[in-house]
């Protein structure tokens, strides 16, 4: 019955051209079984992309091997103009009516991990992380999700060339045993799961998803097809037990579990989702939401330009956590926002913001207004400037409010953390945390250089505790407040 409004058809039932995944062990026989599938009379060209992997060249030698390796410097670029070229090769086969072109890719793991490699090298680069490398050359380097995003927009480019192909595609990939961990990454003892070492979604994606392990009989894990006999979410996987399966596995699946016919075979019909433009409703939203943002007492929900407004207007701790409680009720408390300094949190502004309030507090001391007159830069002006020193831990700044001062009636007993020793500190003490970096950022705020904070303490600031360097900050700040010439020996 036809709908108004819709354009239907009638599905073909017709088997498309096939898209494999066969993965598994180390030297399981994926590429011997991708070469001996070259030698089949019922194929046309197998074109052979070979990456990290070097058997292209060898199993030449299988007897009956016929295929082409292609050439390519390994960038993505190559390989996705190499996939485009063949695609355009197995499209004129199909026409002429040849024997189907076959893609071979060995192995589709390094692609992935290609890309993974690419994404934490522009990573690198970023402003934010280029600062922390230069402080600890082998720091944790973040991948932001944009960077994410971008690898896994290429795989996909890549992965519909695979799905869209006219004839036959092969891709092999690394699998293999792995401890199971739980939510928060730790592993599980005792249970066990597998995994495939490609982009998460191409074993979904694969019309054909097939295992080879040493030893063992091949294995369907699964299939989407009616003629292979697994019925999904019912029937488990299946090993391969026919013997004409028997050194002709790909040419077996291909041909005889799948029941492709070259003369009916037929690319999927893949219509990718894609956003559009604006529909009725939701220009009229967007015309609501350019309006400006509604400021602390309106209705508006806020932005983070506006969040950062209020941060800068704020002029107490109890505006502070206003600012914070709204920030957290609209998930932008992780919001990156671009400042003079860098690009920082909406949560890393209000923690900055807060220590400038406390540091305001310097102009009421005679000498610390003369070190604000003169732009002392112990005496940040900005919460982006005073975001460093935010970054020490908050046990240390309520240490350094309630420490006694260095002017008191009865002189402070020395302080134990501030000791010379060469012996180093413990590995667990020193880890490159957050607060280490937040208080080595101060330090070198405050013109303390790493050779004198190895003087003081009789080693390299590798291997001083983050306590110690916390101390050390309230001190020079402590000195520096009641000394003359505002310097502190930190020697």
């Amino acid at each position: 019955m036809a709908v108004p409004g819709l354009k239907t058809r009638k599905p073909t039932g017709r088997v498309p051209w096939p898209c494999i995944l066969l993965e598994g062990e180390e030297k399981a026989g994926k590429s011997w079984a991708l070469a001996q599938f070259s030698s089949s009379d019922r194929i046309g060209a197998l074109y052979w992309i070979d990456l990290n992997e070097g058997a292209g060249d060898e199993y030449g030698a299988i007897p009956g091997a016929r295929y082409q390796l292609i050439e390519h410097d390994g960038s993505y670029a190559a390989v996705l103009a190499a996939v485009q070229a063949v695609k355009a090769e197995a499209r004129r086969a199909s026409d002429a009516g040849e024997p189907p072109v076959v893609l071979g890719i060995d192995t589709g793991s390094a692609i992935w991990d290609g890309l993974k490699d690419w994404a934490s090298e522009r990573a690198a680069k970023s402003a934010r992380n280029r600062e922390l490398l230069k402080r600890d050359p082998n720091a944790e380097v973040t991948i932001s999700q944009n960077l994410w995003n971008d690898a896994g927009a290429r795989w996909r480019k890549l992965q519909t060339e695979l799905l869209t192909f006219p004839g036959i595609v092969v891709v092999t990939a690394r699998g293999k045993e792995v401890t199971e961990v739980d939510s928060n990454g730790r592993p599980i003892e005792g249970q066990k799961t597998w995994s495939v070492q490609t982009h998460r979604e191409f074993p979904y994606a694969a019309s054909v998803w097939m295992r080879l392990r040493r030893g063992r009989r091949p294995l369907i894990v699964g299939a989407r097809s009616v003629h292979v006999g697994i019925k999904p979410n019912d029937d488990p996987a299946r090993e391969v037990t026919d013997p004409k399966a028997s050194g002709r596995l790909l040419e077996w699946l291909v041909f005889d579990a799948l029941k492709c016919d070259p003369g009916t075979a037929h690319v999927r019909d893949l219509v990718s989702f894609h956003g559009g433009g604006l529909l009725d409703h939701e220009r009229t939203e967007e015309a609501q939401q350019a309006r400006p943002a509604a400021r602390a007492g309106g209705r508006g929900e806020p932005d983070a330009a506006d969040l950062v407004a209020r941060i800068d207007d704020a002029r107490d701790d109890d505006e502070l956590r206003a600012v914070w409680t709204e920030a957290n009720r609209n998930g932008l408390l992780q919001a990156d926002v671009p400042t003079a300094g860098g690009s920082y949190t909406v949560a890393e502004l209000i923690r900055a913001r807060h220590e400038q309030l406390v540091e305001a507090s310097v102009e009421a001391h005679p000498a610390g207004r003369r070190r604000v007159a003169a732009g002392d830069p112990s005496v940040p002006q900005t919460p982006a400037a005073v975001l460093q020193a935010a970054q020490a831990a908050a046990a240390a700044a309520q240490a350094a409010v309630s420490a006694p001062r260095p002017d008191a009636e009865e002189a402070a007993p020395a302080n134990p953390l501030l000791e010379s020793s060469p012996t180093p500190d413990d590995p667990r003490e020193r880890r490159n945390t957050a607060a280490r970096r937040g208080v080595l950022a101060s330090l070198e705020s405050l013109g303390v250089t790493d050779e004198q904070i190895g003087a003081r303490f009789g080693r390299s600031v590798e291997h001083v505790a983050t306590k110690r360097l916390t101390a050390l900050v309230r001190a020079v700040i402590a000195e520096r407040r009641d000394g003359d010439d505002g310097r502190a020996d930190v020697a």
